[in-house]
């Protein structure tokens, strides 16, 4: 029973008990246990020892980071590059592979650039008009 009461959740044996052992399982096999104790079925188990679903938490104002969204601000993207030093159309720059290219246009939005401002969502969803 000690073994039991040390896997509750919350400690000190209050909540319910997680499912993380084949003797946890066991009430709810099907059939005939191999010798590991699994068993080949299971019934649906409790609600109350499902895992909850997590929602992220969305902090700031909501970027629409599509392809389309990007190449309508083409010329934003142009621009703020070039004020970093790197030529787009350079035959360097596209000779480099895309992944390197990529990475930099994504490195626009995670800074507070034009382009993060341009892709900011008002709160009903449509993109802002610049």
């Amino acid at each position: 029973m000690g073994t039991r009461a040390a896997r509750r959740r919350g400690g000190g044996g209050t909540g319910p008990k997680s499912l993380e052992t084949a003797e946890d399982w066991a009430p709810y096999g099907i059939g005939e246990p191999n010798e590991d104790g699994w068993y080949p079925r299971y019934r649906q188990v409790p609600e109350e020892l499902k895992p909850h679903a997590v929602t992220p938490v969305v902090s700031g104002p909501k970027l629409d980071t599509s392809w389309l969204a990007i190449v309508s601000n083409w010329r934003i993207v142009v621009a703020e590059l070039m004020e970093r030093g790197v030529d787009i159309y350079d035959a360097k720059t596209r000779a480099r592979p895309w992944m390197g290219v990529r990475a930099l246009i994504f490195s626009l939005i995670d800074s507070d650039t034009r382009l993060r401002a341009a892709l900011r969502r008002d709160t009903d969803g449509e993109a802002r008009s610049r």
